[in-house]
């Protein structure tokens, strides 16, 4: 998705949520400044084929191309998977997001206004791979924005903008009452809502 297409519903959510657009972009130009931009190759591995998105009840499962959403890396780290790919603004174990990455599993690092302090802590530690994101307007930044407001259907509209050729949501639950408080619940409502956004097939697993 690019930018232009994104906007809109960019502007309706930081309204419904009353986040700042003035905070994403400050969030933005911290992470330039932290983090070079490694470049998008790594990404070009999901054109044509299968993309799983790991959430929080990931079960092991055999994919051409599996992205760690999140928080979701320790569920898929203790089932004994590795993913193509961490898409992440850097909450969870940030640890072990940094190992990994310094073990050539390339990141995703996304800035957002609420994750500024995360940003100037961790941005300089991850030593590998970086893909660094933002959910305002990348302008010349030299950063991306391929759509997506939470890791995991940020995930799924990069696995879209590059190609994929289906995607599957692996251990997502919309309608758990007990994945955090009322503003995680509301998250998980956009998320499902933007995910009909995507033009290729969207299926959930199990």
């Amino acid at each position: 998705m690019k930018f232009k297409e994104w906007e809109p519903l960019y502007k309706t959510i930081i309204s419904e949520f009353g986040y700042s657009e003035e905070e994403d972009r400050k969030a933005a130009e911290v992470l330039a400044d932290i983090r070079e931009n490694d470049g998008i190759t790594p990404l070009s591995g999901m054109k044509g084929r299968e993309v799983v998105v790991s959430g929080p009840y990931y079960s092991h499962f055999n994919s051409d191309f599996i992205i760690a959403a999140g928080s979701s890396l320790e569920q898929m780290v203790d089932k004994g998977a590795e993913p193509e790919l961490i898409v992440t603004d850097l909450d969870g174990d940030t640890d072990l997001q940094c190992e990994m990455n310094m073990n050539g599993i390339p990141v995703m690092m996304h800035a957002h206004g609420d994750n500024i302090d995360l940003i100037k802590k961790w941005g300089k530690r991850f030593e590998g791979h970086v893909i660094p994101t933002c959910q305002c307007d990348p302008g010349d930044k030299n950063l991306y924005n391929f759509g997506g407001f939470t890791d995991g259907d940020r995930a799924a509209f990069a696995a879209e903008h590059f190609g994929a050729e289906k995607i599957i949501l692996n251990g997502w639950d919309f309608k758990d009452p007990y994945q955090g408080g009322k503003t995680k619940r509301k998250k998980l409502r956009w998320a499902e809502k933007l995910l009909e956004e995507i033009d290729v097939p969207v299926e959930t697993y199990p």
